[in-house]
């Protein structure tokens, strides 16, 4: 008798054959970019002005965040990457593009907005522990101007494309009106439709190809608690009929990824056991690579397989990396 993991299991060569299919194909990414940044150093005295660790600096660390880690996976994972988007006209606009630049991503559908800054999150760490966060963002409307040249942009990144991957983090693209055109647009053009959307927004993403959420964003949209499969069927269910997605999943940390697609039964996949050591990006993962398999003309199950397996791969890193092809490799061929 075969079992759930046999069942949904995925070896080497398949996994090859997957990303060789997709290797090239041309990915617009849209949403709302950020820049990480690590401030990292010693503390080993209290403030005299505050009851507060003094931090020495040593080092500074940045990386791609939001929409921009989903373009960082989808490049190591072999697709083509364009990205259209908005930043701040600030140092940290200069380093994200400059870093998305060198990892391989046209950017040149990159929107310099003076009127606000780049959004960066900046983490604070001694000793190897966060002290504090500090979020620098605007939550003002984009202004016409802005999205005009946005607008034109996105018109000129569709040519040769085979999918749109929309990465929302509520940072205000995804009701700006902007996402919806570029639905639109991607349609009309016959393009697959990925994207990550917040509860908020989901209204944003109808008519798409694949959404996933994960159970927490699941259950705030449903507005159930999903504490048991059944109710994880009833939400996904429902908010596949809500979005009119031809697809959608909800991912469950260990206990895997519920896949809803239309006219057919909900599958469950299993998590791989892998030791976790940081979840953080791990959603980014899943999305980049339900898109990376779908660009290449995968269903919806193999591509919601290899995100399982990729995002397997995420968790047992430190910190928001870039998933490679031999990193989902080597949890596949692992035994369970």
């Amino acid at each position: 008798m075969t079992n759930a993991s046999e069942k949904y299991a995925m070896n080497g060569a398949r996994i090859d054959s997957l990303l060789l299919s997709a290797r090239g194909r041309t990915v617009v990414v849209v949403g709302d970019l950020m820049l990480d940044e690590w401030m990292i150093g010693h503390a080993s005295r209290i403030s005299p002005e505050a009851p507060v660790p003094v931090v020495r600096l040593t080092q500074r660390q940045t990386a791609p965040g939001g929409a921009a880690n989903v373009v960082m996976n989808l490049l190591s994972l072999g697709a083509r990457v364009r990205i259209c988007g908005i930043i701040g006209d600030d140092e940290a606009g200069d380093d994200l593009a400059l870093e998305l630049g060198q990892a391989g991503a046209d950017v040149s559908g990159l929107v310099r907005d003076p009127s606000r800054p780049t959004t960066l999150k900046t983490r604070v760490v001694a000793e190897r522990q966060q002290m504090v966060r500090i979020d620098r963002e605007s939550d003002e409307p984009f202004s016409a101007e802005i999205l005009g040249v946005l607008r034109e942009k996105l018109d000129v990144a569709w040519d040769g494309a085979a999918a749109l991957c929309v990465s929302d983090y509520d940072k205000g693209f995804a009701t700006s009106g902007a996402l919806q055109e570029a639905i639109a647009d991607a349609h009309e053009r016959g393009l697959r439709i990925t994207g990550g959307p917040k509860p908020l927004n989901l209204s944003c993403f109808a008519n798409t190809d694949f959404l996933s959420l994960n159970q927490k964003e699941a259950a705030e949209a449903a507005g159930i608690k999903l504490d048991t499969t059944e109710a994880v069927e009833c939400a996904g269910e429902g908010l596949l009929a809500q979005t009119g997605a031809s697809g959608l999943s909800i991912t469950r940390g260990s206990l895997g990824v519920s896949l809803f697609a239309t006219g057919k039964s909900p599958r469950h996949i299993p998590a791989h056991a892998v030791e976790v050591f940081d979840v953080a990006g791990a959603g980014d993962t899943f999305l980049a690579a339900v898109t990376t398999a779908l660009a290449g003309d995968s269903d919806a199950l193999t591509a919601a397989m290899l995100g399982n397996l990729a995002a397997a791969a995420s968790v047992r890193h430190v910190g928001v990396v870039a998933i490679s092809p031999e990193d989902v490799r080597r949890v596949a061929e692992e035994k369970v």
